[in-house]
């Protein structure tokens, strides 16, 4: 860091401020197909990215030419940019506390794992999901993503930290087949360390979906109980996360907008965010710009509490900063981002839940991509089983449900206790009434 910080004191102008963010990454992506190797891929990035501040201006510049004249010219980049943006009063330097090296999450097991055992993890993940069903025709694609990051942040108010982290992913599409029907379904799985990634739950929950829709029937348009399953839950949490983000909030594109402490949706929701979770997909001790990760509840029992801030959003609407400043890498400056985003589980059984005269368990959904987080309207393909009285009656593929999430959120009735993380954001399912199903 000594040399480093040298190089750019020497370069920056008297009266500015600065923020640096060192990082290199290694990927090792592992893909399988038919049971063979299709792709391994191997790639190593690093850079610095340098913010500086000046009279409430910003600027910001990056390079991955780490040599001494390679970084005084990216600092006087960044100088040249601060000089003619406008004046903002959000852009500040982050924290000033020296936090040292953090005590976080690196799989010194996992990344020393020979490549060869994690192609044969990969293949053998094909040859389990063939072995759960004999329906399961073949599989698309099976992944294994890891990630390796350094990471070294200081500024010129003295904060500083540096972290070693991995991060690990696996991913796999099934297609199944009965009496000429197929279907295909992907999931997907994430960890911090290799051996944690829970991949057998991961083969039985996309065996089971892929499997769900074989041979569906039509449905006619009318208003139903849905169940919407944890990872399609999930994903619509996902999908309208932005909501809760200060930078939506300070742009003016979030409905939430000056409802703090109003009660929006259904009392049996509530929805959380947490860096600071033990063994957290995106847990660390500080975000970003330093600031301590922490527990934020976003929505506690259907009333709306607040949004995710960094030093900027934080700044500009008057709040406190939550430890929710992220990057996705030196070549951009932070912003406000989820951390561990999820909705707390209730008290029922997904087989308590089925337990209704008609309900529509929603499996899969398509089409997140196209969502609105501004006004919350959505327009989604589903697919799924109808069950009555518990037991399953008909499958369903191709309809549709749309709304807005605030009406969607807000008729949640029952919470099941299945909650399940996918990366870093988890439900658990959820029994909503009086929702349009589309035939």
């Amino acid at each position: 860091m000594d040399r480093i910080k040298r190089w750019v004191e020497e370069a920056i102008t008297a009266g500015y401020e600065y923020e640096v963010y060192v990082e290199k990454r290694r990927k090792t992506t592992v893909e399988s197909s038919d049971e063979t190797l299709e792709n391994l891929i191997k790639s190593e990035d690093a850079g610095i990215g340098i913010r500086v501040f000046k009279d409430k201006k910003m600027g910001f510049s990056y390079t991955t030419d780490l040599t001494e004249s390679s970084l005084k010219d990216c600092v006087r980049f960044a100088m040249q940019a601060c000089n003619v943006t406008p004046e903002d009063e959000g852009f500040s330097v982050g924290n000033c506390k020296s936090w040292g090296t953090l005590d976080t999450y690196y799989d010194k097991e996992g990344v020393e794992k020979p490549v060869e055992e994690k192609i044969e993890l990969v293949i053998d993940l094909e040859r389990r999901a063939k072995s759960l069903d004999s329906r399961v025709r073949g599989v698309r694609k099976t992944s294994l993503k890891e990630i390796e990051l350094e990471v070294m942040c200081f500024n010129s108010c003295q904060l500083y930290y540096t972290y070693r982290g991995t991060w690990y992913t696996s991913m796999i599409a099934v297609l199944t087949e009965e009496d000429g029907d197929q279907s295909i379904s992907y999931e997907f799985v994430g960890s911090r360390r290799l051996s944690e990634l829970p991949l057998q739950e991961m083969l039985q929950e996309v065996v089971f979906k892929a499997t769900a829709t074989l041979k569906p029937s039509s449905i006619h348009t009318k208003k139903m109980p849905i169940i919407l399953y944890r990872d399609a839950s999930a994903m619509i949490l996902e999908a309208f996360s932005p909501l809760f983000l200060g930078d939506y909030l300070v742009k003016g594109k979030t409905f939430l907008k000056g409802m703090e402490g109003e009660p929006i949706f259904s009392e049996k929701l509530t929805i959380v965010d947490d860096g600071s979770m033990k063994g957290g997909f995106l847990s660390l001790p500080v975000d970003a710009e330093g600031h301590p990760t922490k527990k934020n509840v976003l929505v506690e029992k259907g009333r709306f509490i607040g949004f995710l801030h960094s030093t900027y959003t934080a700044l500009k609407s008057g709040a406190n900063p939550t430890g929710n400043s992220v990057r996705d890498s030196f070549k951009s400056p932070p912003s406000s981002g989820i951390t561990n985003l999820y909705i707390e589980p209730g008290e029922y059984s997904l087989e308590e839940m089925l337990q209704k005269d008609e309900v529509f368990l929603i499996t899969d959904l398509m089409g997140l991509h196209t969502v609105d987080p501004v006004s919350g309207n959505f327009s989604l393909g589903a697919s799924g089983i109808i069950y009555r009285g518990g037991k399953r009656e008909k499958s369903v593929r191709g309809v549709v449900i749309g709304g807005n999430i605030k009406e969607l959120w807000g008729a949640v009735v029952e919470v099941g206790k299945d909650l399940r993380f996918y990366g870093n954001t988890g439900s658990p399912s959820l029994y909503i009434e009086n929702i349009t199903v589309g035939g």
